[in-house]
């Protein structure tokens, strides 16, 4: 990865975050607008602002039981007075313990106001004749008063009660379940209420989103950052060129070889060949001299062995006669060479 692609994405990641963010949010309040948010409540047609629902629970008991009643009213305070809310029940021939209870609480433009009763029957009305004896009440009454106070007469709305049914205990107790299939027991499905949320689903979830999408992009720049970068490798030294010995002309070479005193035992016909080269070179060199030329014949043609102190002064003092250039490049050879 190019630095320059590190920085175009370094560069991008604040802008993408700010979308996202604005994305999540756009969803929360989307999802809060469906779900997290109740509307307000929808009167019934000619209700006046009142609304009320009568329940009984349980609904099934055995002869004897005791049973609550409730009654939950509704009202709009901007259009009815809640305290002139007044229920009227008539439970015959089950009786009300104690003195009802009523309970209100206020919400906003709304007053919820309910009404509790304890129902005990224990009369011979009350005990079925059969398996079972159901009982419906006629419905509750509730009356109120309108706010503005134009209307003298009070209003009135019923709500009617659910069945109440009444068991048998001596048919409970004598159920035999070897095949017979009928049992008193029936299931009383209840309408549950709205459920509530300490903080809204709608918010929740943008929440979470935004959450994970920041660490998202927090592992996004912590991978840019601990990314290896790519370093330029220096180009390798050039290595030294080999010192390259300058070339030794032939002369050079006789000379060498006349000079090398370890040279001494077994060489001598190398030594006359070098003194036969060295008297060539004076003889035919402008600046060569005749009777060093001579002295280099005779050594190299006497009869015994030439010494090496001898071949090595003779060298010597043709060094001596050398010209200049040819002592400064050695690599050149004499003239007349071929």
């Amino acid at each position: 990865m190019t630095s320059l692609v590190r920085r175009r994405l370094l560069s991008a990641l604040p802008a993408l975050a700010a979308v996202t963010i604005a994305v999540a949010v756009a969803v929360a309040l989307g999802a809060r607008s469906r779900g997290g948010e109740t509307s307000a409540a929808a009167w019934p047609a000619g209700s006046g602002g009142v609304d009320a629902h009568a329940t009984i629970a349980p609904r099934h008991v055995l002869f004897g039981d005791t049973v609550q009643a409730h009654v939950d009213v509704a009202v709009d305070r901007t259009r009815v007075d809640p305290d002139t809310v007044r229920v009227g029940t008539n439970f015959s021939p089950w009786q009300v313990v104690g003195n009802p209870v009523r309970v209100r609480r206020d919400a906003g433009g709304i007053a919820a106001i309910r009404t509790d009763f304890v129902l005990r029957c224990v009369a011979v009305e009350c005990v079925p004749t059969g398996r079972s004896l159901s009982f419906e009440f006629p419905p509750a009454r509730i009356s109120y008063l309108s706010v503005n106070g134009a209307a003298t007469a009070r209003a009135r709305i019923r709500s009617p009660w659910p069945e109440l049914v009444v068991q048998s205990r001596i048919a409970a107790a004598g159920i035999d379940s070897r095949g017979e299939r009928f049992t008193p027991w029936r299931a009383d499905p209840l309408e549950l209420p709205a459920p509530s949320y300490r903080i809204a689903p709608g918010v929740l979830v943008g929440a979470l989103v935004s959450g994970a999408v920041l660490l998202a992009l927090a592992a996004v720049v912590l991978l840019l950052l601990a990314w290896p970068r790519r370093r330029d490798v220096p180009a390798p030294e050039p290595e030294p060129e080999p010192v390259v010995e300058p070339a030794l002309t032939p002369l050079e070479h006789a000379l060498l070889l006349l000079e090398d005193t370890a040279r001494s035992n077994g060489a001598a016909e190398d030594r006359r060949r070098a003194l036969e080269l060295v008297a060539e070179e004076l003889d035919a060199a402008d600046w060569g001299d005749v009777e060093l030329a001579r002295s280099a014949k005779a050594l190299a043609w006497s009869e015994d062995s030439p010494p090496v102190e001898l071949t090595s002064s003779l060298a010597a003092r043709v060094r001596s006669v050398l010209p200049q250039d040819e002592t400064e490049n050695p690599e050149e050879g004499s003239p007349d060479e071929p």
